[in-house]
């Protein structure tokens, strides 16, 4: 049908498609085509404002946690302009993302070289230096079979210094204190404990233990029942009798051994403390000193890590948490189990790898 001085219309169909006229289908594919460009990612063709949306992009996916793909599009930015100080910056914290700080560091100490002293590379590269240096001397510490040191400082959070940058968390991946190559399985043995009315203190300890470490290594944890038992000695001497867990190892097939010594214990700590309290003639909540029923529950922790080929002590480490909680007669195993995660961490990071979060700077344009 044609209607007078206007455009044929198809009267046939019931769809959207078949009742516009040609021209708005002409406008409606030059809408869909106009936008998958804008979906489509920048290439890399040399210009400003290609390099710059390849920068942009970029930004968006490492903020996304989408770092390779962030990297990606630095290094095309970065063929086109080599020097780009911008680029450099961003690839060097992606580099540190991915676990590579060597390459993190050559990277920044470039970016300087091709920028008069930007303020925000220079922050960027003084704590990527104290977070990595700080890791390795808690790896040093790890070799020399000393207590642990403590972990990574990071410097205070990064403030945003421009349009043209953004701060961001990143999480950087930190190896094991220890290098255990080769070694499989791990076997968690009785610790020497305090004797409590709370709980079963060793029992608990040891499923505890069991159970994070298979959650969170790469280990075979071996589940022997009964748990192996450990010498009536000081902690002292049972990590230097060798030829006890040498025999444990071969025993159990235990490539690693963890024990050590444990207490927990439960206090009375009430006493008077600031509390809020609602007002009867106002409503409103306001500060009181009161009476407070609580009780303080301590977890202290010596862990050894000994090698089962031959007993030898690999690494020592001592933990301690406290907390208090409101009211009395508070579930010992919901404390334990509180204050342990607290400190699992820890543990753990001596024979797992890790992360540790940090800040840096991004340039987005």
């Amino acid at each position: 049908m044609r209607q007078p001085g206007g455009e044929a219309i198809d009267t046939a169909g019931t769809g959207s498609e078949n009742t516009m006229t040609p021209r708005q289908r002409f406008a409606s594919h030059v809408l869909i085509v106009a936008s998958l460009a804008l979906l489509r990612p920048p290439a890399a063709r040399g210009g400003d404002t290609d390099t710059d949306e390849l920068l942009r992009f970029g930004t968006q996916m490492a903020k996304s946690g989408h770092w390779r793909e962030a990297q990606f599009r630095w290094q095309q930015a970065l063929h086109a302009k080599p020097d780009d100080p911008r680029f450099l910056n961003n690839l060097a914290v992606a580099s540190e993302v991915l676990g590579a700080p060597d390459e993190a560091r050559d990277l920044y100490r470039k970016a300087l070289d091709h920028t008069s002293g930007d303020s925000r590379i220079e922050d960027n590269y003084a704590r990527s230096k104290l977070f990595w240096s700080a890791a390795a001397k808690a790896d040093e510490t790890a070799a020399g079979h000393e207590a642990k040191a403590a972990p990574p400082a990071a410097m205070p959070p990064a403030k945003k210094k421009g349009h043209d940058v953004v701060s961001v968390t990143v999480s950087l991946p930190l190896p094991p204190r220890l290098k255990l190559d080769g070694m499989k399985s791990l076997l968690v043995a009785s610790f020497l404990v305090n004797d409590s009315q709370l709980i079963d203190v060793n029992r608990e300890l040891v499923r505890f233990l069991r159970s994070e470490f298979r959650k969170h290594s790469a280990f075979h944890v071996l589940d022997v029942i009964p748990i192996p038992a450990v010498p009536e000695q000081t902690l002292d001497e049972m990590a230097a009798n060798a030829p006890f867990w040498s025999h444990m190892g071969r025993e159990y097939g235990a490539d690693v051994i963890v024990s050590g010594a444990m207490r927990y214990a439960r206090r009375d700590a009430s006493g008077f403390d600031s509390v809020d309290v609602v007002s009867e003639t106002t409503g409103q909540k306001v500060k009181q000193t009161q009476f407070v029923q609580q009780e303080e529950f301590t977890f202290e922790l010596d862990v050894l890590y000994l090698r089962g080929s031959d007993g030898a002590l690999l690494f020592r480490d001592r933990l301690r948490r406290q907390a208090t909680f409101r009211g009395e007669a508070n579930d010992p195993i919901s404390a334990f189990y509180t204050l342990g995660e607290t400190l699992a961490g820890d543990v753990l990071a001596v024979v797992a790898p890790r992360a540790r979060d940090d800040q840096r700077l991004l340039f987005k344009s």
